[in-house]
């Protein structure tokens, strides 16, 4: 077996442990096709496939110990377990072990990898357990003799330089080593000649007692043998190990590269070679099996497109492949090529644009297809050998937590080409494009670090040549469109045909933070006023011509933008945003229309004042954010909504409603290009203002310096209160930890609801919550109880945020925060209209059609430590809000 492609470490403890020490093994869950799934009382995991009609059986023994565990100095010590485990036990001396296998005509072998260790062994089906006790004696007993082990690190030695002698091995670990600065992919498994020289029995014996305990341990058995026998066995031999007492160590995050990195490698070779890198997803994304048939399209055999292209129509390279490398963290998509040193540029341009390519044009349905077989018969074909078989269920178990194939294979199976061209605008960005050379001294390539990001850059543009140049190949929900009309109307467009409705949004910057104590109000009283008619259409009229298409048109405002919101059946998309270019571009602003809202806005405010929570609410945030925008009320004051005449609030919306300022978003049964055509039709003569005079930014508050109390007397029932913090920005990397902090003590199943409501009784309606904004936020607690529990109501809230700050959240806590908020967030998009609102607000505040990719994945990466670090940063004991409003509101 080749260790550069694979390895494998799977080792156990240390010193002896009698049979008779054996624990208990819990029920056995079937999952399906005679595969059976196990977990012993020390956290050990048994996975056995019964498969009557195979002769053979292989049993493996899996450690969570790879090269990605070892600390630097360290590094090699898992590959050189690997080649000692066999090497004598108290009852067995070298060669022994191995020799029993042998005896019973079979083979066993080890392999060491980044993330684990596999010891196996593959003979008749009779032998089973003659294997699981070899293997359980080499795991547990290995003596790790020092003469053995001095002589063994010279075989090792000569290993990593026969390595350094082979150029596709050197390519490799160079490209690794670039295309990760930080995270342990970054080092060879194998270890370098000063760490596996300077390596001890003890420092193995230390290594092992970190490493090989029970809950990083799965046997893995496969072949004619009965599942409750093995399991019986297994649970004799290594149900004595004891629980794990070690937490698996956290790996540092790999960033992504903000810019192409090139690497040079000069030896003593007579070929050259190029190697292209870029980041992918990790073995348990569901873009994985996307990504292995887009290396399968790119670079598998010689009907690939880059063998075609590259090889037979330009001839650039004598070969060329691709492959993904998709481990327990982020992996890497890599081509590998032979080249004429003075065409290793136009080689590399040529490949990435190809690659590129896949971003901008959708792969044809033959060349898809063709993957899918290809790759579900490679799949496929391994799992004829039973080794095949148990090394798919440990990689699946170690990687993914479940050993079954059934849903990289359902993946797989039900792709298509907008799921390829998806993960390649997420994938494959120019400036994550890690590209190297392996060289002579005297090559006369002229490829250089200067001109890489030149050559990214060649490679995009060709790419997009001939494509549909509106796609955004990147955006989060698929098939979106983004068009620049001449005028600065941003337009998008997402094409889903599943149902024939359409929901339209059309976004300004404006609201809150286009108000200032003179003007508050204004944009709440022009989105109510905005649909009241046009200057061809009453209000009557307008009103009328809506409900004649079943449809909705809208104003909406809030902090940071304002707009209108349309919903239409398909077939009146063209009526409709004939009426929605009416409202936005002629207004009537009628002053009949104006007296009528002006009472129903004041009544609004009324209404505000009998309900506590939104007195709270509104008190918290003019104490919060004190002169900034944020402070306002965004239904605005009886001030300001009695003074605003006709022309204010034309004025106003001739300063904000202007074209360049403008993106709509259009979602639903509708075509991209007729779209842009019609809205160009509609809202292409509009001009645009030009450059106006700008209102200067607000200045962000400052934290309150001590604690401040405002307190709201009312003769009602019940106390509310709010404990409020400043914090963060819609578009801070803090933001996504503030998200599952606020998710932690929210919701029935959060801290708040379980310990407040559920244990203590104190209150009917609580929860926590965060305010993201343009440049500054908040964030905070609220609880609803009665007078003489507020008390306890205060120092219950207390209790919780201090919990927050002093303690890390539970293993079980996060991976509920996670679900809830990755659940939440993909629920909230499921209408055309929700949909649309998300891409333009994404595009106003310049966060990306990404975002929710980006958003969920963040989501799925943080830890309890970030948690932890968040609330111990906006969370801030002596610099806070408390507002208390209702019966016995004094403090």
């Amino acid at each position: 077996m080749s260790r550069f492609l694979a390895t494998v470490s799977l080792f156990a403890t240390v010193m002896a442990m009698t049979i008779s020490m054996a624990g208990p093994i819990a029920q056995a869950e079937d999952l399906g096709r005679h595969l059976y799934k196990s977990t012993l009382d020390n956290g050990l995991t048994v996975i056995v496939k019964e498969t009557p009609a195979s002769p053979a059986v292989t049993v493996q023994i899996w450690v969570r110990a790879g090269s990605v565990y070892e600390d630097p100095g360290e590094a090699g010590i898992t590959h050189l377990i690997e080649h000692m485990i066999f090497k004598g036990t108290p009852t067995r001396g070298p060669g022994e072990l191995a020799g029993v296998i042998e005896g019973l005509g079979g083979s066993v072998n080890a392999f060491t990898s980044y993330e684990y260790t596999v010891y196996h062994a593959t003979l008749a089906a009779a032998g089973w357990e003659a294997a699981l006790d070899v293997l359980a004696d080499a795991v547990l007993h290995s003596v790790f003799d020092p003469a053995e082990l001095e002589r063994e690190k010279q075989v090792v030695l000569e290993e990593v330089r026969m390595r350094q002698d082979r150029p596709p091995i050197r390519l490799f670990e160079a490209l690794m080593a670039n295309a990760y600065s930080q995270h342990p992919y970054r080092r060879p498994i194998i270890g370098s000649e000063a760490t596996v020289a300077s390596l001890t029995r003890d420092k193995i014996l230390a290594y092992i007692d970190r490493h090989y305990q029970a809950g990083n341990l799965a046997v893995v058995v496969v072949g004619d043998v009965a599942a409750q026998k093995v399991e019986a066995r297994v649970s004799q031999l290594l149900g004595g190990l004891p629980a794990s007492t070690r937490q698996r160590p956290e790996l540092v995050r790999e960033p992504l590269p903000a810019s192409p990195r090139f690497f040079q490698i000069v030896d003593d070779v007579r070929q050259v070679h190029l190697a292209v890198g870029l980041p992918i997803s990790r073995f348990d994304s569901p873009d994985t099996a996307i990504l292995d048939l887009v290396s399968h399209i790119l670079g598998h055999g010689e009907s690939s497109r880059l063998y075609h292209r590259l090889r037979d129509e330009l001839g650039l390279v004598f070969r060329i492949d691709a492959s993904t490398f998709t481990p327990a963290d982020p992996g890497l998509l890599e081509i590998t090529a032979l080249v004429d040193p003075a065409k290793a540029e136009a080689a590399l341009e040529a490949c990435l644009t190809e690659v590129f390519r896949l971003r901008y044009q959708p792969v044809t349905a033959e060349e898809l297809e063709r993957a899918k077989r290809n790759l579900e018969a490679d799949f496929v074909f391994n799992l004829e050998r039973v080794e095949g078989q148990a090394r798919m269920l440990g990689s699946f178990e170690f990687l993914a937590g479940d050993p079954r194939e059934t849903a990289y294979l359902n993946r797989l199976r039900e792709a298509t080409a907008q799921d390829v061209q998806r993960v390649a605008g997420q994938y494959f960005e120019g400036s994550r494009v890690v590209a190297g050379l392996l060289v002579a001294a005297d090559s006369h390539s002229a490829l250089e670090a200067g001109t890489l990001r030149d050559l990214v850059e060649r490679a995009d543009a060709a790419a997009r040549e001939g494509a549909s140049s509106s796609l955004v190949p990147e955006a989060f929900l698929s098939d979106v469109h983004r068009f620049q009309l001449d005028n600065g109307i941003t337009l998008l467009v997402r094409e889903a045909p599943d149902v024939p409705t359409v929901g339209v949004r059309l976004v300004f910057p404006g609201g809150l933070m286009a108000e200032d104590r003179d003007t508050n109000g204004a944009f709440t009283f022009l989105s109510e006023l905005l649909p009241k008619g046009t200057e061809k259409r009453s209000a009557r009229e307008m009103s009328l011509a809506v409900a004649d298409m079943a449809a909705d048109i809208a104003g909406f405002t809030g902090k940071n933008t304002f707009g209108l919101r349309g919903s239409f059946l398909a077939r009146f998309l063209e009526e409709g945003l004939g009426l929605m270019a009416e409202v936005i571009r002629t207004p009537a602003l009628a002053q009949e229309e104006i007296d009528k809202l002006r009472p129903e806005l004041l009544a609004q405010l009324r209404q505000q004042d009998d309900s506590l929570p939104t007195v709270a609410f509104r008190e918290l945030n003019r104490q919060l954010y004190g002169d900034h925008p944020y402070g306002l009320n965004l239904a605005g004051s009886e001030t300001s909504l009695a003074a605003l005449t006709r022309e204010d609030l034309a004025r106003i919306y001739r300063q904000q409603a202007r074209p360049e300022r403008l993106v709509m978003a259009v979602v639903g049964d509708v075509q991209a290009a007729k779209v842009r055509d019609l809205v160009a039709r509609l809202f292409g003569d509009w001009p645009a203002a030009g450059s106006a005079a700008e209102r200067p930014a607000p200045v962000p508050p400052d934290p309150p310096p001590a604690p401040r109390l405002a307190i709201v007397s009312r003769e009602k029932e019940q106390v509310h209160l709010v404990v409020g913090f400043l914090g963060t920005t819609l578009s801070s990397p803090d933001r996504f930890a503030i998200d599952l902090l606020e998710t932690v003590l929210s919701g029935q199943s959060g801290r708040l609801f379980a310990e407040l409501r559920d244990k203590e009784s104190l209150a009917y309606s609580l929860s926590a919550f965060t305010q993201l904004g343009l440049d500054t936020g908040g964030l905070g607690v609220y609880i609803g109880t009665s007078p003489d529990k507020k008390d306890d109501a205060i120092r219950g809230i207390w209790r919780e945020l201090y919990r927050l700050r002093e303690e890390p959240i539970s293993a079980a806590e996060l991976a509920r925060a996670k679900s809830v908020l990755a659940g939440h967030y993909q629920l909230g998009l499921e209408s055309y209209g929700a949909q649309a609102l998300e891409m333009a607000l994404n595009e106003t505040y310049d966060l990306g059609l990404d975002f929710g990719r980006r958003y969920l994945q963040r989501i799925a990466d943080l830890t309890a430590a970030d948690v932890q670090a968040v609330a111990r940063k906006y969370i801030q004991p002596d610099r806070y809000i408390m507002v208390t409003v209702g019966a016995g509101a004094q403090p």
